[in-house]
């Protein structure tokens, strides 16, 4: 059973009730009220019972409910007749306030109905439109200072996402798969603005592995900027121009698609979402040659 909350005066259309949304925007989690606001009627979604009740061989009463038939009423459950490729929608009910603020018996608005593919459909888009997808992290392989004319590596750890949902009273699992990888390395000075677009996610650089070079989804800073005129860029006591600050960040892609349960078929949902993320600030710098009198195991040499 599936509860939902309006305003007495709000629309009746029981074929615009999603089963996992609320037709109140207001409902609190825990199903109570905020703050002064009046009791709402409670729409729910479950099977039409036909309670009867019989006095020897007499039909006493019939009575159409929600729920559990009473003690001595024999249960009977008329499903909606859907044809295969559809699934059933269990009927909606309403119980109505009270003068006295306490909820009547259920009522019956309308019957099972026969939920096709198309509607699924269309309600997945809106699920996934409105799916809580978690923004990969954005990395820039090296250790700080960050050094000019070095290629570094840049990489996610993007996966695929999955939620599980009830539409139109369908358990359906949506998925969310990242599909396009949009980098901004922050290096306006630099030929090439610094921005690229790729399908692929990168990977780090490992022990063994080649130096990376323009096949690696990465980038080279070739230029700071002017010290005092460009933000970021200013010339340290030694003389060295380095430019701080510099975030690189990352919007990902994902395109949807949903899987009704028990099914291995996932379909297409139109329509992609974003997400952005940023690596923690880095500092670029010159490196510089100079002659010294010591080799690398100190013994001097001049």
């Amino acid at each position: 059973m599936r509860d939902y909350e309006t305003d007495a005066s709000a629309s009746r259309d029981r074929f615009n009730v999603s089963a996992n949304q609320s037709i109140d925007a207001k409902k609190t989690g825990t199903g109570g009220r905020q703050g002064t606001d009046p009791p709402k009627d409670k729409y729910f979604r479950a099977d039409a019972k036909i309670c009867a009740l019989s006095d020897l061989d007499m039909l006493v009463e019939i009575v159409n409910q929600a729920g559990a038939c009473a003690e001595g009423y024999t249960e009977n459950v008329v499903p909606a007749p859907c044809e295969e490729g559809t699934y059933q929608l269990d009927a909606l009910w309403v119980q109505r306030v009270q003068d006295d603020g306490s909820y009547g018996q259920a009522e019956q608005l309308g019957d099972d109905q026969c939920v096709t593919p198309a509607d699924l459909r269309a309600e997945a888009e809106r699920a996934f439109r409105s799916m809580r997808v978690d923004a990969p992290p954005v990395t820039l392989q090296g250790g700080e200072p960050l050094l000019v004319n070095v290629r570094y590596p840049a990489y996610t750890t993007a996966a695929v996402q999955e939620q599980d949902v009830t539409l139109l009273g369908v358990p359906v699992t949506i998925r969310a798969e990242p599909v396009e990888f949009a980098w901004d390395f922050d290096d306006p000075h630099s030929p090439g603005g610094g921005t690229l677009v790729t399908s692929d996610p990168g990977r780090p650089w490992q022990a063994g592995d080649p130096a990376p070079d323009e096949s690696w989804v990465g980038h080279t800073y070739t230029r700071l900027g002017e010290p005092g005129s460009d933000a970021g860029s200013a010339v340290d006591d030694d003389g060295n121009t380095y430019r701080s600050g510099v975030t690189v960040s990352l919007a990902t892609t994902w395109e949807g698609s949903f899987r009704v349960a028990g099914s291995t078929d996932w379909t297409a949902i139109a329509g992609t979402i974003t997400t952005t993320s940023e690596a923690a600030p880095a500092t670029v710098t010159e490196a510089r040659t100079r002659l010294v009198c010591d080799d690398l195991t100190g013994a001097a040499t001049c």
